[in-house]
């Protein structure tokens, strides 16, 4: 891995910490000015430019209080592609959720220009690969009891 593709990966994982506080600067520093933030589902638009983006991110923290963790990572000279998993409990709910996803991001002079995000979500399921091990790969896990949550959720190393 050259010096830009390790760079890279170090801002896409200050960008998953920025929405893992829901902190504005860090978010935003991650962030090219036009950035462009598209998402699977229909029912979610591109979200464009660093401010709206951040601002979207800090939101969704302080709604769905997410846990995040990025499973794993790689880059390739200006694009780098992230396998994340997400804890969050939907509006007017207790439930802790998991949503699981992957991201393309395309980089332009060291910060994020382009996201493309591939997952899916309910509000009343976690979405998980069918029969994939996650546990014994190490990803982030919960127990799917609020009651235990707090006190079982692991990140993965």
């Amino acid at each position: 891995m050259n010096a830009t593709e390790a760079n890279n990966i170090e801002v896409v994982r200050r960008y998953f910490a920025g929405c893992q506080t829901g902190d504005l600067d860090t978010i935003s520093s991650t962030l090219d000015a036009d950035v462009v933030h598209y998402f699977l589902p229909s029912r979610f638009p591109p979200i464009k430019g660093a401010g709206p983006l951040a601002k979207y991110w800090r939101a969704y923290k302080l709604a769905l209080n997410p846990v995040w963790s990025v499973d794993h990572i790689l880059a390739c000279n200006d694009e780098v592609v992230s396998e994340w998993s997400c804890i969050w409990t939907p509006k007017r709910t207790d439930k802790r959720l998991m949503l699981r996803g992957s991201e393309w991001y395309v980089m332009r002079a060291g910060k994020i220009a382009e996201i493309r995000a591939y997952f899916m979500s309910d509000a009343d399921l976690s979405c998980e690969l069918a029969g994939f091990p996650y546990a014994e790969r190490g990803y982030l896990g919960f127990v799917d009891d609020p009651a235990k949550a707090a006190s079982t959720v692991r990140r993965a190393g």
